[in-house]
């Protein structure tokens, strides 16, 4: 096994807190590390991640300038900075249950309570460098697995902070090669989980429509979330196999807005029929049972969705 070294490791310490970022600082410091970067705001971890790549981001979940929270999400997502798999630890100040649940879900490696000890933030870059979780990807999630996520498929991120521990010399082109490699494993994790959310929102969505004929909120709700993902299937499942399951997303989509404009909130019972064979089309596709553009026409056509 390589010996560690974190001389030339890019650490970003960011709290309002001057005193926890002298404090984080000088645990790093006293353990070989040397590449450390001062912050005190969501500004400024705008600023850096958008220009640079740092190996981990140690942050307060309680800036001043906005919600660092909504902010991993962002990361996660690919919408902020330029690795999403970037390793973060979020810092907090009260540590609630609630805002606990909020940090986790966010999409963060790991929380840490202040006041932070050595021993809890050696521990978990430890953990970083040598276990870190797989991501995984559900409807409202990307990010390492949590608990509940137990027996989930996920991707291994690229360890970019234990390579340049172990003194590993990437290029850029190298990096960005690992990060996209990895991002291409996770869309083809999204591509398979969109029939299985297909299948479970359908599933709920008519019995309901059946016992009660009409929309409440509930339904609706079913319903909105049922659009988003049809909205979103051809920006997922374009260029990979499954690009010809679009015409089915759309044609699902076209029935759930048309069940949403209903008349005194009334569906039309012949729409609402339409959604299970629509969903078990979907389900062949994905299986393999349905593979060509062509052929999902002619269903779509069969089922009579157009």
């Amino acid at each position: 096994m390589a010996k560690l070294d974190f001389a030339n490791v890019d650490v970003f310490i960011v709290d309002n807190d001057l005193n926890t970022r002298q404090s984080v600082k000088n645990i790093l410091h006293n353990n070989g590390y040397r590449e450390i970067r001062l912050g005190r705001s969501l500004a400024n971890v705008e600023e850096v991640l958008g220009k640079s790549m740092p190996d981990l981001l140690i942050c307060s979940c309680d800036l001043p300038d906005g919600d660092f929270l909504d902010f991993i999400h962002e990361i996660r997502q690919s919408r902020a900075g330029n690795n999403p798999f970037l390793p973060i630890i979020t810092l907090v100040e009260t540590p609630t249950p609630e805002l606990v649940t909020r940090i986790i879900e966010s999409g963060t490696d790991t929380v840490i309570a202040k006041p932070i000890s050595t021993a809890q933030l050696l521990d978990r870059i430890s953990d970083l460098l040598d276990a870190r979780k797989q991501f995984v990807i559900s409807e409202a999630y990307v990010g390492p697995a949590r608990r509940k996520d137990q027996g989930v498929r996920g991707v291994d991120a690229p360890n970019l902070l234990r390579a340049k521990a172990e003194g590993q010399k990437l290029s850029f082109s190298e990096v960005e090669a690992l990060i996209g490699g990895a991002l291409n494993k996770m869309k083809s994790l999204k591509v398979d989980i969109i029939g299985a959310q297909i299948s479970s929102h359908i599933t709920n969505l008519v019995p309901m429509l059946e016992r009660s004929g009409r929309l409440d909120p509930t339904i609706r709700q079913e319903l909105l979330a049922l659009l988003d993902i049809t909205d979103n299937s051809h920006e997922k499942l374009a260029g990979t196999p499954y690009e010809h399951v679009v015409e089915l997303c759309e044609s699902i989509g076209n029935v759930a807005s048309s069940i949403l404009a209903s008349r005194n909130s009334t569906p039309d019972p012949r729409e609402i029929k339409l959604l299970k064979p629509l969903s078990q089309a979907v389900q062949a596709c994905f299986s393999g049972a349905i593979t060509t553009a062509q052929q999902v026409s002619a269903i779509v056509q069969q089922i009579g969705a157009r």
